[in-house]
C-alpha cells in the first residue's frame, strides 16, 4: 500500500449553485494543501459532503443532472489535476432510462484527474414533502475500487443505515470506506451519525474516512461532521490529514471474522 492520507472536509454547499461551489472546492483544497505543506497532494484524498455541487436537492433535480463529460465533472476533474491530489465528491447525475429521476452518484478522482470509481446511492432518503426516494434514482450496487493499493467501498448518507451494504463491503476486504453526507441536523443525529459510522469501521475492520455537509439549505440545517475511523473504531481525525496505516488494519484483522458469514440471516418468530 502506498501513503495515504485522508481529508474530511465539511461545507456550507452553495444552494443549487456548481460554480460557486466548484469554486468552494477548489479554494479549500487549495488552503489546506498550503497549510499542510509537508504533506506531498498526491498522498491525500479530499472527501466532500453528498451532492458537493448542488447540495440536498429534491425540487426538480432533474435540472441539475449532468453526465460525465459535462463542464461540471470537468472542472471537478481540473481541479485534482491541477492541485495533484484525489477528491470525491458528489452530483446529481443524469439517468439516461429516466430523464426526471438522477441518480446520487459520488465521484472518486485520482491525482491525475482521472476517475477512479462511480458509485449511486442505494438507498434513497423517505422522509420530508419532497422525498428523495421519490425524485431520485437508486443505485443498485456497492462499487469498490483501488488507489494507491488501498481497496476502497463507498456509502452515501441514508445508505449507512443498512449494514447489508456494509457487510458486502466487509465480506470484498476493502481497506477504507468512503461516506459523503447531507444528514439533516436535529436531537441526536450528530450522535447517530458519528457511533453508526464508527460501527460499520469495527464490524468491517476497515477504515472508516466520513463527512456531513454544514450551514442550511432552504429546507433544512444540517451540523456538519469530519472523521476517520480506525478498524477499531476510534475517531483518529484531529483536523490535519489522517494517515492511514496499513497496520491497523492488520491488528484488527488478527480477529479473523469473515469464515462466520452466512450467505443470509433469516429470523423466526416464536
Amino acid at each position: 500500500m502506498e501513503t495515504l492520507h485522508i481529508n474530511p472536509m465539511t461545507l456550507d454547499l452553495s444552494w443549487q449553485d456548481p460554480e460557486d461551489n466548484l469554486s468552494r472546492i477548489a479554494s479549500q483544497i487549495k488552503m489546506r494543501l498550503k497549510k499542510n505543506s509537508d504533506i506531498k497532494p498526491n498522498e491525500q484524498l479530499f472527501l466532500f459532503p453528498e451532492l458537493t455541487l448542488t447540495g440536498f436537492v429534491t425540487e426538480t433535480p432533474a435540472s441539475y443532472a449532468v453526465e460525465p463529460p459535462h463542464a461540471h465533472i470537468s472542472a471537478l476533474r481540473a481541479i485534482a489535476k491541477e492541485h495533484n491530489t484525489a477528491i470525491a465528491a458528489g452530483f446529481p447525475e443524469a439517468n439516461p432510462d429516466d430523464e426526471n429521476r438522477p441518480f446520487n452518484t459520488m465521484l472518486l478522482i485520482g491525482a491525475d484527474g482521472e476517475v477512479v470509481a462511480r458509485y449511486r446511492k442505494m438507498h434513497l432518503f423517505t422522509w420530508g414533502e419532497n422525498s428523495e426516494d421519490k425524485c431520485y434514482s437508486a443505485g443498485n450496487e456497492g462499487v469498490t475500487a483501488v488507489y494507491r493499493g488501498w481497496k476502497i467501498g463507498f456509502g452515501t448518507c441514508f445508505d449507512i443505515r443498512f449494514p447489508r451494504l456494509f457487510h458486502g463491503y466487509a465480506s470484498e476486504s476493502v481497506d477504507l470506506l468512503l461516506v459523503s453526507a447531507c444528514w439533516i441536523g436535529g436531537p441526536h443525529k450528530t450522535y447517530q451519525f458519528k457511533t453508526i459510522n464508527s460501527s460499520h469501521a469495527i464490524l468491517s475492520q476497515a477504515y472508516v474516512a466520513a463527512v456531513n455537509r454544514c450551514g442550511r439549505d432552504p429546507f433544512f440545517h444540517y451540523d456538519g461532521g469530519e472523521y476517520v475511523f480506525s478498524p477499531f473504531g476510534e475517531d483518529l481525525y484531529a483536523k490535519v490529514p489522517c494517515k492511514l496505516d496499513p497496520a491497523e488494519l492488520e491488528g484488527a484483522r488478527k480477529l479473523v471474522v469473515r469464515p462466520s458469514d452466512r450467505d443470509d440471516y433469516p429470523v423466526r418468530a416464536v
